[in-house]
């Protein structure tokens, strides 16, 4: 069993699909905690939201991010800690992980439910280009491979990810601790994507195989962005959708229902899912 940690801003139609996809799909995911940064207008709609998840826990984000982090993760009841972000899906089932198999090898840095052999692309602002892995090993329902194999930036060597990565507890509380040490020096943006940023600090020191299922579980869908720490980083190119919409759809009483909407061609990590295909009433 693991705990996952889900990153959450002004996206309470998202965060509920992301995690109602969680709950469906990755039932090893037992202790479930969102960190969220709303904007007063999205309040209400997270107050439902959170009527109606009364199994997750929900922490308001507080002056620090690295340090709500930390706390999150020395809370965990498990061994093992996943990070999601609120446009995240687990769009299909998770096969049974051999978690203490998989971890008491030393040299496994993560486990990446976004990568399978179904990805071969990678979109970097706006652009796509062949990005597959080459040097495998297949053991079961699951493949390995050497990050170090690759360009760093390449999906097959980013393994610091809070995309759908599964980390050993232990091992991810010290990067956040020396990273909570180091936030004054460096004056890091309070947002996620400025965490993993961050994170890379550890990639050279970390170890050097990761593992993932033989098909990837779960996607990012882009369809917008809440965030200004990045703005190099793209949304909405094929199936944009306004936060500011999905909140007036969310209070209306629709929601996003994990069932009608089309995964059948994931070929790249980030694909934007047109997410407005599964509005329906509650």
């Amino acid at each position: 069993m693991i705990t996952s940690i889900i990153f959450s801003k002004d996206r309470p139609a998202q965060l509920d699909l992301c995690l109602n996809s969680i709950k469906k799909n990755f039932a090893d995911s037992k202790h479930n905690i969102v960190i969220h940064n709303n904007s007063e207008n999205f309040v209400k709609a997270h107050k439902i939201l959170q009527s109606e998840h009364e199994d997750v826990l929900f922490w308001p984000q507080g002056l620090s991010l690295f340090k709500d982090i930390y706390a999150a993760i020395a809370s965990a009841k498990y061994e093992y800690i996943c990070f999601f972000t609120d446009d995240n899906i687990c769009f299909s089932g998770v096969p049974p992980i051999p978690y203490q198999v998989i971890f008491s090898e030393p040299y496994i840095a993560c486990i990446s439910l976004r990568l399978g052999l179904n990805i071969c692309q990678r979109s970097h602002e706006g652009d796509i280009s062949p990005d597959r892995i080459e040097e495998h090993y297949i053991n079961g329902d699951f493949i390995s491979w050497p990050r170090t194999s690759y360009l760093y930036g390449s999906y097959w060597s980013y393994s610091l990810s809070v995309d759908g990565h599964i980390f050993r507890k232990n091992e991810i509380l010290d990067m956040i601790d020396e990273l909570c040490y180091l936030e004054s020096r460096y004056h890091w943006d309070q947002t996620p994507n400025a965490l993993e940023g961050a994170l890379q600090r550890f990639w050279t020191t970390s170890p050097n195989f990761m593992v993932a299922p033989r098909r990837s579980a779960m996607v990012n869908s882009p369809n917008n962005r809440v965030q200004e720490s990045h703005p190099d980083n793209r949304a909405g190119d094929s199936y944009a959708a306004d936060s500011h919409f999905l909140l007036g759809k969310y209070l209306a009483g629709q929601r996003i229902k994990l069932e009608y909407l089309n995964f059948d061609n994931i070929k790249c990590p980030h694909t934007e899912i047109n997410i407005l295909e599964g509005l329906h009433d509650i």
